[in-house]
């Protein structure tokens, strides 16, 4: 067996692999390193193993993650929630894993359900969803107040645009990121640049699905998925809080979830959440199952984590008390200008 970076030639037999592995996720694929590279200079260092005939075996997609005035860390992988290794069997996995070194971060997730009963407040979890053949088996499985919260928003004239090519994306792209940017700021977050989204949906292309919901023509919900093989995810989705009473929110999964499933998907992935908060009951009413995760902090040796760390509590009330009020183009040009030296 042989262990190599992986070069911009090995891209089509790379998404080949992840393609058909059962435990890839979208973030996996070739595309996601090369917008690290693109839109924020953060070079990709991804690592390919083959057998002795040449044949990839197993996959390890990192970034050299740069910050200012420290030496780069290899992460696996940056902006997203998981990152692990993918690999024919246990030897392969183990010898790409020892090419990650000392002090190297990766996320991984566990890939059986965990029992509710054993998580705690606070941990981080995945949430995915087990899709049925079409939507309409999908909207039939639903308990029927979320139906009803469904149709709640088609009742009030919301309507949406879904892309799923590069062209449609780019022009549905900036109407997804003035809800985006908004959202962002009154969740006293900083914001990714443009110009991230730009790489993102022209990497992913027909991998991806761009979906706006207006009332009449004033963009009050977005989101963006990307697609690996027949898992769908969705990294990013926000919607303008003055019109959560119209359910634009439902409208838009609704929306997404509707696509997928009709294009084959098998299951969607709703993302990271803490357990027991908001988010977490949102993704559950849909049906979605918990995942827990790790994240292996390789600098300091510890264990892996599963539960929130960040500022303490004082740092956070002052920046969630402050940043929702000041001006929009002040926390977007801040907070993109930094975001892409934030791995998580």
């Amino acid at each position: 067996m042989k262990i190599r970076p992986a070069t911009p030639h090995d891209k089509n037999r790379w998404d080949a692999y992840v393609e058909t592995h059962p435990l890839a996720t979208p973030y996996h694929r070739f595309a996601w390193g090369q917008a690290c590279e693109q839109a924020y200079q953060q070079p990709m260092q991804y690592l390919i193993a083959e057998d002795e005939q040449q044949h990839c075996c197993g996959v390890l997609p990192t970034i050299q993650f740069k910050r200012p005035l420290s030496a780069a860390k290899t992460i696996a992988l940056p902006y997203c929630d998981t990152g692990y290794v993918l690999a024919d069997d246990e030897a392969v996995q183990t010898a790409l894993l020892r090419q990650l070194g000392a002090g190297a971060d990766y996320r991984d997730v566990l890939h059986q359900p965990a029992d509710p009963d054993t998580l705690q407040s606070g941990q981080k979890v995945v949430l995915r969803l087990p899709l049925p053949d079409n939507s309409d088996a999908l909207m039939s499985g639903f308990k029927s107040k979320l139906r009803s919260q469904i149709r709640k928003a088609e009742k009030n004239g919301l309507h949406t645009a879904l892309s799923d090519n590069t062209q449609p994306h780019l022009s549905l792209l900036p109407h997804f990121y003035d809800v985006y940017k908004q959202n962002m700021r009154l969740l006293a977050s900083p914001a990714h640049a443009y110009c991230w989204f730009e790489a993102i949906v022209s990497e992913y292309a027909d991998n991806a699905r761009v979906c706006v919901v207006y009332q009449g023509d004033t963009p009050i919900g977005a989101g963006i998925v990307l697609i690996n093989g027949t898992v769908a995810a969705i990294p990013w989705a926000s919607t303008l809080p003055e019109y959560n009473r119209l359910a634009p929110n439902m409208l838009l999964y609704w929306s997404l979830l509707a696509n997928v499933t009709d294009a084959g998907m098998q299951t969607f992935d709703f993302g990271r959440s803490s357990f027991g908060e908001g988010t977490f009951k949102f993704k559950t009413q849909w049906g979605a199952l918990p995942y827990s995760l790790n994240w292996h902090d390789g600098s300091s040796g510890n264990q892996p984590q599963a539960v929130e760390t960040g500022p303490s509590g004082t740092i956070r009330q002052l920046a969630e008390t402050l940043w929702p009020k000041l001006p929009l183009g002040f926390t977007v040009a801040i907070g993109s200008a930094i975001r892409r030296y934030i791995s998580l």
